[in-house]
């Protein structure tokens, strides 16, 4: 999973044309406490605000704010909202071949 980068200070500005307030990130690694396993987290908090959202995660799905899915599931919610297409599969293994003259 390609890492995210940590921003922990409030109120920073994204340069134009956002001109937002960038989101804070922070992240916890996942650890084993007695018996019990914490799971690694990242929480997303609001540039100006103390909202925020906890995002579990390991090998078999994600929890957003309390609701579990399995990383297709996730995929097929979010992706068409960041207008980021899924690669299609089928055609990564079918490569054209070049034309033979």
């Amino acid at each position: 999973m390609k890492a995210i980068p940590i921003q922990r200070r409030m109120a920073v500005s994204r340069p134009e044309p956002e001109g937002a307030f960038a989101i804070r990130v922070s992240h916890r690694a996942a650890r084993k406490r007695d018996q019990t396993r914490i799971s690694p987290r990242y929480l997303l908090r609001c540039g100006c605000c103390d909202q925020s959202v906890e995002i579990y995660y390991d090998t078999h799905g994600l929890e957003i704010n309390g609701v579990n899915g399995s990383l297709e599931n996730w995929r097929e919610i979010l992706l068409p909202l960041l207008e980021i297409k899924q690669p299609n599969k089928s055609a990564a293994r079918k490569r054209p071949q070049a034309a033979r003259g």
